[in-house]
């Protein structure tokens, strides 16, 4: 099992922060070039206004201190979404359910929690393999609130799937009383095998698909 690192978001932001205080830096010597020359050159009876020249020197001093600022902000970002990361190395092992549509089989069988706001009776299951390819199509009544939906890996031509390594999906249609389209959501249950913080929105691995932490609805030991 492996903890993805944090992605190369860091390094762009260094990147950027550095080349801007690179181009402070270049201007403000600059500045103090002309400055100096200035300062050289003027003339005795119109010397250069004081309070112009330290006004000069405030706002360059203001925008020097704004990028150090801002590469502290970054810095502390980048502690926090490594201790982020690290308390997300608990989830590992642990069994958790999610909203999705794909699993995997386990012990001979793939498990679902579909979840309907009516009852649904005759409701249609389409199960598909990680081609797009329909491997099984039959009916399920469904009750209000949850229900399982486990399938022994019997296809429909009479394949047997039971022991895929693959994941498979499942899309489920129903109707109520009334002919009228019910809402229908799936679940599935499985251990998390790892966990990605690469992107902003971290992610488990739980029956070989990467899920987001947000569509967790139940964790366990």
């Amino acid at each position: 099992m492996s903890v993805s690192g944090v992605g190369s978001n860091s390094n762009s932001n260094n990147g950027a922060s550095s080349a801007a205080t690179n181009s402070l830096t270049s201007n403000y010597s600059t500045f103090l070039t002309l400055l100096t020359a200035q300062l050289k050159t003027q003339s005795p009876l119109s010397p250069m206004d004081v309070n112009s020249f330290t006004q000069q020197l405030v706002q360059y001093s203001s925008v020097e201190q704004q990028i150090q600022t801002n590469t502290n902000l970054k810095a502390m970002m980048d502690t926090m979404t490594s201790s982020a990361a690290l308390q997300l190395v608990n989830y590992i092992g642990k069994s958790v359910t999610a909203y999705s549509d794909t699993t995997k089989f386990d012990n001979g069988k793939a498990d679902w929690t579909v979840n309907s706001s009516a009852v649904a009776t005759g409701a249609e299951v389409t199960i598909t393999d990680e081609n797009g390819g329909v491997v099984y199509q039959g009916t399920t009544d469904l009750k209000t609130g949850q229900n399982t939906f486990s399938w022994d890996g019997k296809g429909s031509t009479g394949s047997d799937y039971s022991t895929s390594t693959g994941a498979f999906t499942i899309s489920v249609k129903g109707t109520d009383a009334n002919g009228k389209a019910v809402s229908i959501t799936t679940e599935v249950s499985g251990k998390v095998q790892a966990v990605d913080t690469s992107s902003a929105q971290p992610y488990v691995k739980v029956n070989g698909r990467l899920l987001p932490l947000s569509a967790l609805t139940e964790v366990s030991v």
